[in-house]
């Protein structure tokens, strides 16, 4: 079975992807989830990746509450060195979260440990195009809502992060005329 690394692959070729393949191309668009990927697989053809991207959030928002939070609670902690996924790995460099200073360490371990507790999952946000301030401050305002709210926002933030990882994607093994 082919591995999607580098194919210049067409929308067609995904389309005809295999079940599996189409799985694991795209099953860790979001985090430790797969089954969002086994579920839209089943909708296809896709239009375009934007089109496909927009079924696998329909397949959030259709799910039952209890996937809803288990799919957030499988996001790492901010800042945490415990095992992630090489998405979030990446992600959390890129926004300096792997180069904190003790200090600033603590502050986004109190902050997280605040957030899980009042909400029952963890923050979630998408770090690209931020800085570790920004995420911290835009901790500190969301520690501020209700659950539901936070809930919602966190779902938000889960689509942004599965977009950005399909733009990776796209990057890396889609042909120019295609995207």
């Amino acid at each position: 079975m082919r591995r999607c690394k580098s194919l210049n692959l067409t929308l067609g070729d995904i389309n005809s992807f295999a079940k599996e393949e189409y799985v694991i191309s795209f099953g860790t668009l979001f985090e430790h989830s797969p089954w969002v990927a086994e579920v839209t697989y089943t909708k296809r053809p896709f239009s375009s990746l934007a089109q496909m991207h927009e079924l696998m959030k329909e397949v959030v928002e259709k799910a039952e509450y209890e996937s809803k939070l288990t799919l957030l609670r499988h996001h790492p902690d901010l800042g945490s060195r415990l095992t992630m996924s090489e998405h979030s790995v990446n992600e959390q460099k890129g926004a300096g979260l792997d180069a904190l200073s003790v200090e600033q360490r603590q502050e986004l371990a109190e902050l997280n440990m605040r957030y899980t507790v009042k909400f029952d999952f963890p923050f979630i946000i998408a770090v690209k195009g931020r800085s570790a301030e920004d995420i911290v401050q835009a901790m500190k305002e969301r520690l501020e809502h209700v659950r539901n709210d936070e809930f919602r926002t966190a779902l938000e933030e889960v689509y942004l992060i599965s977009w950005y990882r399909l733009e990776s994607w796209i990057e890396q093994n889609m042909a120019e005329e295609t995207v």
